[in-house]
């Protein structure tokens, strides 16, 4: 039987990923990609939505959040791009 479970452990282990997808397997790794980069989350609220980034900054050593408010009247994908691309202006 321990033969089996270590045959089943190593292919488990050395299986490769699909096809276009990396694994991450360390969590400093994880931790590094949190704080790179941009942050989106998307929050449903009373007559429309919250659209929510985060980032960190480096220099001051701070997480700086904006928040912009969707309402449900508005064009959704126009006003989520356009939050998208003010974000990317800052950085």
């Amino acid at each position: 039987m321990n033969w089996f479970k270590q045959k089943l452990r190593d292919w488990l282990l050395h299986e490769k990923p699909l096809r276009g997808m990396e694994v991450i397997q360390s969590a400093s790794t994880r931790d590094h990609l949190r704080n790179e980069g941009l942050n989106f989350t998307l929050h449903r609220a009373v007559g429309g939505h919250i659209f929510e980034s985060r980032k960190y900054n480096e220099k001051t050593d701070r997480h700086e959040n904006t928040l912009y408010m969707i309402h449900e009247d508005q064009d959704f994908a126009k006003q989520v791009a356009q939050a998208i691309m003010l974000e990317q202006m800052k950085l």
